[in-house]
């Protein structure tokens, strides 16, 4: 991992909404502090501040219980083993639109798999970027 000034390379490129990355997602009730597993996470919104330039994330939690059934019309599910691969995941995630957090794009809050130099791990499809849409106005019109 090349670092200048203290920090890795990737923190100073900016992530895109839709990536997935590997982030120690906060535990419920610790919202300042990284959680003790690094997960994939899907971005949902990338933030840029106007005087320090640097950039914050919205996003969503990845979790491996799936809970088909009861989650299917709230969350955004990844279950087919080929596009699990395709996004860079190693099992079948779902990402939790009710849990976002507002994070840093920084090495305290999102890590690198030993096989990657970057958090971001892969990114949605054009289908998975229409799923999301499809979603997010069900859940607006409830």
């Amino acid at each position: 991992m090349e670092l200048t000034s203290g920090k890795p390379a990737w923190t100073r490129t900016r992530p895109s909404s839709y990536d997935i990355a590997t982030t120690w997602y906060p535990e419920e009730g610790h919202p300042n502090d990284p959680g003790p597993k690094l997960r994939p996470c899907l971005i949902l919104k990338v933030l840029q501040g106007k005087t320090s330039g640097a950039f914050a994330c919205d996003m969503a939690y990845g979790t491996k219980e799936l809970k088909i059934i009861k989650r299917r019309e709230k969350d955004l599910i990844i279950q087919n083993t080929a596009h699990v691969q395709q996004m860079g995941m190693a099992v079948p995630t779902r990402f939790d639109l009710d849990c976002v957090a507002r994070l840093p794009w920084a090495e305290e809050f999102f890590g690198c798999w030993k096989t990657h130099h970057s958090p971001v791990i892969g990114s949605l499809t054009e289908s998975y970027i229409r799923e999301y849409a499809w979603i997010m106005m069900k859940r607006l019109s409830v």
